[in-house]
């Protein structure tokens, strides 16, 4: 977005704990996610399959896949130029609301996005994510197998440095997020889910196959929010940037 990227040079900027700079006021074409929006995902919810999708395809497209991709430039604009974060920001950056499950014809109730830092891709990295559900929108982090041996090295940072992975977990969850973990690949295990500050790390975290942490803003509060959905957007990403920091092992603030 060279043209994005002139057009902030000289723009009157804030700072944003940590490590963020951010133009002021933001330049938004976002409107806000709709009641169509969301209900369009409880049909969905309601009826998960291909037919269900098909119905509603062209209402998909006008009430939540364009406005999410507006969103997504929005954050692009206003967050990701003016820091030079080195993202991939436009390919293969949001899920797909119908399932890969082998012709079965299963669909999502929900989509979501996260940017990349190549040559990785969106489900092998540390995934800052930003999800559209039938009863709110989500900032979160996550890490998983997908991410290999980047996940290996961010748990086994975690567990030998647990004092530091306490702060920063707890700090989040002291701002309204709640920290999640799969401890086996098996799919019926619950996941433990927490939403108070921690005390000691989980005894079986070594096992776990993914990490999660995030915070829901509920469908009310979306719908009051309108375009400044992306101000909280930009606010999650400074919360979560420590930790993501501490998952990915390096500083990719700056190019």
């Amino acid at each position: 977005m060279p043209d994005a990227l002139d057009g902030l040079r000289g723009h009157v900027g804030v700072r944003l704990a940590p490590v963020f700079v951010a133009p002021e006021p933001l330049d938004l074409h976002f409107e806000g996610f709709s009641e169509e929006a969301f209900g369009l995902l409880e049909r969905l919810r309601a009826q998960p399959h291909i037919g269900q999708y098909r119905k509603e395809k062209e209402t998909i497209k006008r009430f939540v896949t364009e406005p999410f991709k507006v969103y997504r430039d929005d954050l692009v604009l206003n967050w990701v130029i003016p820091n030079r974060l080195p993202f991939e920001t436009e390919k293969n950056v949001f899920s797909r609301l119908l399932k890969n499950d082998f012709g079965a014809g299963g669909c999502h109730h929900h989509l979501w996005m996260a940017f990349y830092s190549p040559p990785r891709r969106r489900l092998t990295d540390v995934q800052l994510s930003h999800g559209l559900y039938p009863d709110g929108f989500a900032f979160g982090l996550y890490v998983g197998e997908y991410a290999k041996g980047l996940f290996r090295e961010a748990k086994a940072r975690m567990l030998d440095q647990p004092k530091r992975t306490l702060a920063l977990i707890n700090d989040l969850v002291g701002h309204g997020y709640t920290f999640t973990y799969a401890p086996t690949v098996t799919r019926q295990q619950v996941s433990p889910t927490f939403a108070e500050p921690l005390a000691s790390l989980p005894d079986d975290l070594a096992q776990a196959k993914g990490l999660w942490i995030r915070r829901t803003l509920s469908r009310d509060a979306v719908l009051a929010a309108g375009p400044n959905l992306v101000r909280h957007a930009i606010d999650a990403q400074a919360e979560l940037w420590s930790l993501y920091q501490w998952w990915v092992g390096e500083d990719v603030s700056r190019s």
